[in-house]
């Protein structure tokens, strides 16, 4: 009869232990936008420090439509890397004054893929900067849009140091290439380079 009683202690044992390990196992989060798929944040006032809070959506279409304060409102089934600049600044019959506007849009791999970063400001481009990226998207940035007459200047480190590279005003680049998961700040401006 002991020998019955010790059997199913011994398998509990043994499968704590066994889902111990496995969860020792399993790698960590390393805090890049994996998990964050869609997000938008507002970009600072040339000056500011302060380091940009993203805000993430489930959806491409969500996110745009956020960053737009629901000016623009693309199908639920819109991809990733699909805006067009005429999306992106298309009205409705009667609509409301704009009260954002988008800047550029981070991509996380190349091509306008992966996770996104959409950049908005109350106001068409001027004269706007991120000292420090919103948290999980330090050194992810592969791929950028810019929008609303913005160039933009990507940064090595925080607050505009190290080596840079710079997107024209209303382009793209579908590849960062050796700066590739580099950003850790970033300015807009009309002209590039932003300084």
């Amino acid at each position: 009869m002991k020998r019955r009683t010790l059997l199913p202690f011994s398998l509990i044992a043994l499968l704590t232990v066994g889902s111990t390990a496995a969860a020792s196992a399993a790698p960590p989060h390393t805090g890049k936008a994996t998990g964050r798929k869609y997000c938008v944040a507002m970009a600072e006032p040339a000056g500011s420090t302060a380091t940009p809070v993203a805000t993430c959506y489930p959806s491409f279409a969500a996110s745009i439509f956020a960053a737009t304060s629901g000016r623009v409102r693309l199908p639920p089934s819109a991809k990733p890397g699909s805006l067009s600049p005429g999306q992106l600044n298309a009205t409705a019959d009667d609509p409301p004054p704009p009260t954002t506007f988008v800047l550029s849009i981070d991509w996380q791999n190349v091509n306008f893929t992966g996770a996104s970063l959409t950049w908005e400001q109350t106001s068409r481009c001027g004269t706007f900067q991120a000292a420090s990226m919103p948290s999980g998207w330090n050194d992810v940035v592969s791929s950028v849009e810019t929008f609303s007459g913005c160039a933009n200047t990507l940064y090595e480190n925080n607050n505009f140091g190290g080596s840079t590279f710079s997107i024209g005003r209303n382009s793209s680049a579908a590849n960062l290439g050796s700066f590739n998961d580099k950003t850790s700040s970033q300015k807009w401006c009309t002209a590039k380079p932003c300084g």
